[in-house]
């Protein structure tokens, strides 16, 4: 902030005094955090100023309007930029945390955005090491989505003891289908897109909510 009140850079803050922060996140890498950086200097002026009031309903309203309402078209929307909830990461952490040294696992509902985790049973014969959603947890959420309730964007689980990225068993599992993976380790949650080609990282940009 010193840098830019000083007008060391040069652009569009340069001729932009005085300068006020009104919005910041802290990101678990440097990567994170440059990647979410050039998805926010992306969005519209409306987006970014509900961003900035924490106004989660609003920024996923707007993401639905660029396009089709539909799940599938919203989660092609999504690209490599994912709206995720502050409760939503803060439920996988202490469920990932009370569920330890077996990994905790369920799932994800939203369209443009993540807005809640859904803790489901690890019905594994081997929950310290892999994970099964409860094909019931899945009945049920596919049920209330066609009578109206918030879509299946995806799934999460933790590792109780490895990084929060894709193993080799979860390569090996996963289907392609587009949906987001959410996984919680070493005391923080990443998110990953499903895709055909593998597992994308995705940048996150949390919310209140």
């Amino acid at each position: 902030m010193a840098e830019h009140q000083s007008g060391k850079f040069p652009g569009f803050t340069s001729a932009r005094h005085p300068l006020e922060l009104v919005w910041s996140e802290s990101f678990p890498s440097r990567y994170e955090a440059i990647c979410a950086e050039q998805r926010i200097k992306g969005w519209t002026r409306k987006k970014k100023l509900a961003l900035i009031r924490g106004d989660w309903d609003e920024i996923s309203r707007l993401a639905k309007k660029k396009g089709s309402a539909s799940t599938s078209s919203a989660r092609a929307e999504l690209g490599s930029e994912v709206v995720v909830a502050g409760s939503v990461v803060a439920a996988i952490l202490a469920e990932a945390h009370r569920a330890a040294p077996e990994e905790a696992c369920g799932l994800l509902l939203g369209v443009s955005a993540i807005g809640r985790a859904i803790t489901a049973a690890n019905v594994h014969p081997t929950p310290r090491t892999h994970f099964e959603i409860d094909p019931l947890a899945l009945i049920a959420a596919h049920k209330a989505a066609r009578a109206g309730g918030p879509a299946l964007a995806g799934y999460w689980h933790s590792h109780p003891s490895g990084p929060p990225e894709p193993s080799d068993t979860d390569r090996a599992h996963a289907s392609g289908d587009g949906r987001v993976w959410a996984i919680a380790g070493e005391g923080r949650v990443t998110f990953w897109r499903d895709g055909p080609d593998g597992f994308e990282a995705l940048c996150t940009v949390p919310v209140d909510g």
